[in-house]
């Protein structure tokens, strides 16, 4: 059931009315009902494995939360161990399966011909990042121990963040969910132009680039010379597209049920370095790993050295986060390399000089840096990564670019340099002058392209990850 569905709009509708005019208590009911019944809509599997997650992360803290300090520690790496090892066995071994029969080729033996049938449940990185991240709050002690089991469960089944985010603090969301919750004609418009808006986002812009990929690199051994040239950028704004307006959707899905999620991306294309970079994109795991992991090794206060090894190492995870490929663990070092590269060069003063032409310099740097990135998501074997640079050697030709690429991705840009220039920290500024009459053009243009789009449906990109 996706957001950009008329399955989803009508099952929403409905939900909605009944939301609306109940109480507070029945609300919350009603929230975990619609939770329990949108997520198994990808099947029953996925959906025992999550409450199985669900009641062994409640227990857990629970557990800490009474224990004595010797117990509560041994609880608490009982605790986040056991999730990792969930992750890895749901949606790492059948990778370390796949390696495991590749080097029995390269050894000249056969390939191992048993393959298991493992179920990849859908945003379990998600939610099982979630569940850690609540672990360490409670026993860091920033938040209190959630002893009401219906509020845990509805932390994780929070339906519109439950597939792909953001990845919400328990600080931020668990308060919500228990406070009573008024909701305005204001945040009504808000929420509907930001769902409409992120479903055009997805149907008109994400979904048209993601088939001029497909149709243009179904394999890297049939390439034109230099056509990865272009290809890249598509890929990155089809990703962004994707991802933006997903986030998009839940944030308008949650502040018409009361809620305010955390903004997931801020303008990342107009950043003049890495560092910049991913502080504006996917804000919600960037700050995670920062927090959980970064500070946890020891962040910046053992030296330069341990500091670049210490971001290397969270680069490594989030290569490995974002899917179980080769692709995606050379993504992750190449993207590591890049940021400490950057770092190294601020170290010694190279990057001081501050104008309007390195700034533009260090836009387009930036961009294709993460661009030519994406291409290794695609690669199912490490040796495809010399096809790619092979291509790049070549300079693509006039007749190679589709302009009406520019006519697709245009709405998104103008959106986007409104908001640098107003310096907004939420997208939701265009709608504060004039709400109706926005929201109408919003409604139209969500019914115009995603019930009777002309383009299809895709998934959204990050359902794989």
């Amino acid at each position: 059931m996706l957001f950009n569905s008329l399955t989803f709009l009508l099952h929403f509708f409905v939900f909605y009315l009944i939301y609306y005019y109940s109480s507070f208590r029945i609300r919350k009911l009603l929230l975990l009902i619609f939770g329990i019944y949108f997520y198994s809509q990808w099947g029953i599997g996925g959906t025992i494995l999550l409450f199985a997650s669900i009641l062994f992360n409640y227990t857990i803290g629970i557990l800490i939360d009474r224990s004595s300090l010797a117990r509560k520690k041994h609880l608490f790496v009982f605790g986040i161990v056991s999730n990792v090892l969930y992750l890895a066995v749901f949606k790492y071994f059948l990778f370390v399966w796949g390696v495991l029969s590749d080097i029995r080729i390269e050894f000249g033996e056969t390939p191992i011909q048993w393959k298991p049938n493992i179920l990849l449940p859908i945003g379990i990185s998600f939610y099982t990042f979630h569940n850690i991240s609540y672990l360490i709050e409670v026993y860091d002690k920033r938040i209190m121990v959630c002893k009401n089991i219906f509020t845990f469960i509805l932390y994780d089944l929070f339906f519109p963040l439950l597939l792909l985010g953001p990845i919400e603090r328990p600080g931020n969301l668990i308060p919500q969910i228990e406070a009573e919750r008024k909701i305005s004609k204001g945040m009504i418009w808000n929420g509907l132009s930001l769902f409409c808006f992120g479903v055009f986002i997805k149907s008109s812009i994400a979904d048209p680039l993601s088939r001029y990929v497909e149709i243009h690199v179904s394999s890297f051994t049939s390439l034109e010379p230099g056509i990865l040239w272009i290809i890249a950028p598509t890929i990155a704004f089809q990703v962004y597209a994707d991802f933006f307006g997903y986030s998009l959707c839940a944030m308008g899905l949650a502040e018409m049920l009361g809620f305010e999620l955390m903004n997931n991306f801020k303008r990342p294309f107009f950043s003049s370095n890495p560092s910049e970079f991913w502080s504006k994109w996917h804000i919600s795991l960037s700050t995670w790993l920062r927090d959980y992991v970064y500070i946890k090794l020891g962040g910046n206060r053992h030296g330069f050295f341990r500091e670049n090894i210490n971001l290397m190492l969270v680069w490594f995870l989030t290569g490995i986060w974002h899917g179980a490929g080769y692709g995606f663990i050379i993504w992750g070092f190449y993207l590591g390399v890049c940021l400490i590269l950057y770092r190294v060069l601020k170290h010694i003063g190279l990057t001081k000089f501050q104008n309007k032409i390195f700034t533009g310099l260090g836009i387009v740097f930036t961009f294709y840096t993460f661009s030519l990135g994406l291409l290794l998501f695609r690669i199912t074997a490490p040796s495809e990564s010399l096809l790619i640079l092979k291509n790049l050697k070549s300079i693509p030709t006039l007749q190679q670019i589709p302009f009406s690429l520019f006519f697709i991705i245009f709405p998104l840009l103008v959106f986007d340099l409104w908001q640098e220039w107003k310096q907004t920290e939420r997208p939701t500024f265009f709608i504060s002058t004039k709400p109706y009459f926005v929201s109408t053009i919003l409604v139209f243009c969500f019914f115009w392209f995603s019930i009777v789009s002309p383009f299809g449906k895709e998934d959204f990109f990050y359902f794989q990850f």
